[in-house]
């Protein structure tokens, strides 16, 4: 994953002047019910949105969760209507020079939920959600490794060109405890 050195600067600049609270634990075991609140940050792209659908799961939506989007504005056709899930979308005229979102009222919107897990679907990187990610507190934030993924996720997944990303849909639905 190509990451730009100004958006790494401007992570470290972040890391380093900016104190982030804890954010609370919780447990995930087989003993446990999973989480019942998500939100997904979904891929740009054509081609990576036709594979996230798998877990957007727009045939069979999951039901006695809270479901968020983000998305950009750009992508949002890729992916189906949903009446019980809510999505926000980001344009570029939200987005300062680093590329990470600037608008305070995009933030708070984003913010007024709050979410037991974070899953990025993203494979490429995006400095927009990658940010995002970092600013929230969310005790479980699951996304792809990366040279910064140890400073956003909670839990990275490895993408191997060998396997089909679905492989790792369903790891993401074993660690959240979804029912499918």
């Amino acid at each position: 994953m190509e990451i730009p050195i100004r958006f790494k600067l401007f992570l470290y600049w972040k890391s380093m002047f900016n104190d982030r609270p804890k954010t609370p634990q919780i447990k995930i075991s087989k003993q446990g019910k999973g989480v019942k609140s998500i939100l997904f940050f979904l891929p740009e792209k054509r081609e990576d949105a036709k594979v996230a659908n798998y877990l957007v799961k727009s045939d069979n939506p999951l039901t006695g969760y809270t479901i968020g989007y983000v998305c950009n504005e750009l992508s949002k056709p890729y992916y189906p209507d949903i009446n019980h899930v809510k999505y926000i979308t980001f344009s570029d005229n939200d987005l300062n020079y680093f590329g990470t979102i600037k608008s305070e009222a995009l933030l708070d919107k984003i913010k007024s939920i709050q979410y037991d897990a974070l899953v990025d679907l993203n494979t490429r990187f995006c400095a927009a959600t990658s940010m995002l990610a970092y600013d929230l507190q969310i005790p479980v934030k699951i996304g792809f490794n990366s040279l910064i993924a140890n400073k956003i996720y909670t839990i990275t997944l490895e993408r191997n060109n060998n396997t089909f990303l679905e492989n790792n849909f369903q790891l993401i639905e074993r660690i959240l405890g979804l029912k499918i």
